[in-house]
């Protein structure tokens, strides 16, 4: 599972006081295996850490500040002003939806109860994507996983209930697939509380990874199985912050963004069953924008550090081969969530004409639903809608708030007004012929 999932991360970041944690330290468990295999096979532990830290980078998607699934995106549309291979359903008022998932299967719509109670259930209903109807609204916990279409999430918690000490703990919460319940296991992470430390997660390859920068065992990566939220690995990193990340059955992917740390490193990987990360792309000059991966490929869009100009590569398999690399000055530079797989292609909204260095009025003059060929990273303009005003359409759309279904684009959207939260309309854009 490689959808970024805003609406459950969201839910899981809450300061949760007071939720009951297991005891026991399964990281040390897991660091425990790793040394008695490491000396049966006559490998420091300690050399390899060092190795990692001293010579190679690492990056992952930051969460920090990437919270802007109740962040409007653009105007309303109506079905008078749409292309004929673009669908709209209005959403029902009394909700505030905020995400798309495919990481259960099918599509679904996620969200809360329409209300300023901050402790408001969260909600979830199936998208019906040839119909695009919606199906039953289901009403639970916000902390349980199966709610966001998985079995296992994060769980944040502060200990001192917000006390001056700073410091934050994440466990991990199963849902149980007979009952249904959740269930909140031994803490495997514990990090100071800093705009730049909150903890990134990626689904991918049956596993649920989770990093942060600073933890109390110093930057590092943790592997947890994503159906029995069991650890599997820790990986400790180089000190890096707001990171892009993503994984698949070949291990974890890590870019580092363009507001992360200096080091000489811009895409790493850190292999299924490995305990150190490699280097992939060692520009230390170049940014990662974004990252998508499916079952064997990974694709990144990649610019020099505070430029405009975007490259698109492609990598294959655990050794991460270079597929292709090539530039594309039609897409905008900056963060983006993009969506899809190598038999669906890649899909994206973007600002066209893009921004250029000084934004001028005939910048931005509609937005672009764009499919990248997955082979080669060609672009094509599937559908055109009404622009986005400067400041969405620079920030691009965010994590969750777009979905491939059945080879069809689907993406929220509603009025361009600040301060309003939830999305009022679902799209649905049909590929060209």
């Amino acid at each position: 599972m490689t959808d970024d999932m805003e609406e459950q991360l969201r839910a899981a970041l809450r300061d949760r006081a007071g939720v009951p944690v297991a005891t026991g330290d399964p990281v040390l468990a897991v660091q425990d295996r790793m040394r008695r295999r490491s000396r049966r096979r006559g490998i420091a532990v300690g050399s390899t850490a060092a190795l990692c830290v001293a010579g190679i980078a690492i990056a992952a998607t930051a969460l920090a500040g990437n919270d802007t699934s109740s962040r409007p995106i653009g105007p309303a549309v109506s079905s008078s002003n749409l292309p004929q291979n673009v669908s709209s359903l209005t959403l029902p008022p009394g909700y505030t939806f905020s995400g798309l998932s495919t990481d259960s299967g099918p599509l679904q719509l996620t969200g809360t109860v329409g209300t300023t109670d901050p402790n408001a259930p969260c909600v979830r209903s199936p998208v019906d994507a040839s119909a695009l109807r919606l199906g039953a609204i289901t009403t639970g916990a916000c902390n349980n996983p199966e709610l966001s279409g998985v079995r296992v999430a994060i769980e944040v918690i502060n200990p001192d209930g917000g006390s001056a000490a700073f410091t934050t703990s994440i466990a991990i919460t199963v849902t149980d697939p007979k009952t249904g319940t959740p269930k909140t296991g031994p803490v495997i992470m514990r990090i100071s509380e800093a705009s730049d430390t909150n903890p990134v997660v990626a689904y991918g390859g049956n596993s649920l990874w989770v990093y942060d920068v600073d933890s109390s065992n110093g930057p590092e990566a943790i592997q947890v199985s994503a159906t029995s939220g069991q650890v599997e690995d820790v990986v400790r990193t180089p000190q890096l912050y707001r990171p892009v990340m993503v994984a698949n059955g070949d291990g974890l992917w890590l870019g580092n963004s363009n507001q992360g740390s200096p080091v000489a490193g811009t895409v790493f990987h850190v292999a299924s069953g490995s305990h150190s990360v490699t280097t992939v792309v060692s520009s230390a000059t170049d940014a990662v924008d974004w990252m998508r991966a499916d079952s064997g490929h990974v694709w990144a869009g990649i610019r020099p550090a505070g430029g405009a100009l975007l490259s698109l590569w492609r990598f294959d398999g655990p050794k991460a081969a270079v597929a292709f690399h090539t530039l594309e000055p039609s897409l905008e530079a900056g963060p983006n969530f993009v969506v899809g797989d190598e038999q669906d292609g890649l899909w994206l909204t973007t600002p066209s004409p893009p921004f250029g260095e000084f934004p001028s009025p005939a910048d931005n003059q509609h937005l672009d639903v764009v499919k990248l060929d997955a082979s080669t990273g060609k672009p094509t303009v599937e559908a055109v809608l009404p622009p986005l005003d400067q400041l969405d359409a620079e920030t691009q759309t965010a994590s969750g708030e777009a979905a491939i279904s059945q080879g069809s684009y689907f993406l929220l959207q509603a009025p361009s007004v600040r301060g309003y939260t939830g999305f009022t309309q679902l799209l649905r854009v049909t590929p060209l012929p």
